[in-house]
């Protein structure tokens, strides 16, 4: 019994790696993990230690023990671009005056024995999660390469600027991919349209209604909107393409995420030959500061192939690096 709680606290650990200290998640408990170790859904659910928070989802509390060696993330089988990505996450670090979690900590301590427990390719779309994936925008500037300080480039906008190219092969001109194509935020658009506080805000619910069921919520945002009838369309049809069968309103985040990663791959596979060390949250690419006009050319030769305009944006964490030393 006292394995099964480890495991599970373990699990939580893991399942609640990006958000600090603090718990966040729930996570999920399968029939085949609970036979593993001989406890019913019955029993587990009459344990105290467990909060049932959905349909075999909990939260664990009151164990503090946990066993990394119990844990095996679920995911792709990698390949050997990621055994590369994998060898770039085992040189990475911060100083050690800039304040981390109880996550950070963890994988520093165990990292050499137990990388590939911190490493996941996701079954959905093959985006890569690591600790750098997860990290706070706060400490990220602060990551080192080998002991070198590094500097970070992301494509702006690439979501809604792959969907500007979905929506215009799909159906041709249409208001938001002129938006796009034209330089225009659509961040900042959508935030004077509806009067909200922020251009994060408005991020964020423009991803919550391309991502969720479909909704004509953005038709009062958008005149002449036939990318949002389009949108709810493709969101309500089976696509064989898609993992998550049955999920359809999952459709546009599986084809704006899978064709992301495929685009970053080929950055990533040609930073690879070229033997540079780097990093990646998504669409975002960390290298030595050493690195950074290399990495550039690199992620412009690509993105031209796919892109008739796009914005790189270049953060010189370098600066900020200084003076946390």
């Amino acid at each position: 019994m006292s394995t099964f709680l480890t495991y599970c606290n373990t699990k939580q650990f893991f399942t609640n790696k990006w958000k600090g200290d603090e718990l966040d998640n729930s996570f999920y408990l399968s029939d085949w993990e609970l036979k593993k170790y001989g406890i019913s859904r019955l029993q587990l659910e009459s344990m105290p230690q467990f909060i049932k928070v959905d349909h075999n989802r909990y939260n664990i509390q009151g164990v503090n023990e946990i066993d990394i060696s119990l844990y095996t993330p679920s995911g792709k089988k990698l390949e050997p671009l990621h055994l590369f990505m994998l060898d770039c996450l085992k040189v990475a670090d911060l100083p050690l005056s800039v304040a981390t979690t109880a996550y950070w900590i963890t994988f520093i301590k165990h990292r050499n024995n137990y990388i590939n427990k911190f490493f996941k390719v996701d079954t959905f779309s093959g985006r890569v999660h690591t600790p750098i994936s997860g990290m706070s925008k706060l400490i990220r500037p602060y990551l080192l390469l080998k002991g070198e300080h590094t500097t970070s480039f992301d494509v702006a906008q690439m979501q809604p600027t792959l969907l500007a190219n979905i929506l215009f092969e799909a159906i041709g001109k249409n208001d938001f991919s002129d938006a796009i194509f034209s330089g225009i935020d659509i961040y900042s658009m959508l935030q004077q349209k509806s009067n909200l506080e922020s251009r994060d805000k408005a991020k964020k619910i423009f991803f919550q209604i391309l991502f969720g069921r479909p909704t004509n919520e953005m038709e009062t945002l958008f005149a002449n909107a036939d990318f949002i009838k389009w949108i709810n369309w493709y969101k309500s049809i089976i696509d064989v393409r898609n993992p998550r069968q049955g999920k359809n309103y999952n459709n546009l985040a599986w084809i704006l995420q899978n064709t992301e990663v495929g685009i970053m791959s080929e950055i990533w596979q040609s930073l690879a030959k070229q033997q540079i060390l780097f990093l990646t949250v998504h669409d975002e690419i960390i290298c030595p500061l050493s690195k950074s006009t290399q990495v550039k050319t690199t992620i412009e030769t690509t993105l031209k192939k796919h892109f008739n305009s796009f914005k790189i944006n270049e953060k010189l964490v370098h600066t900020i690096q200084a003076k946390a030393n």
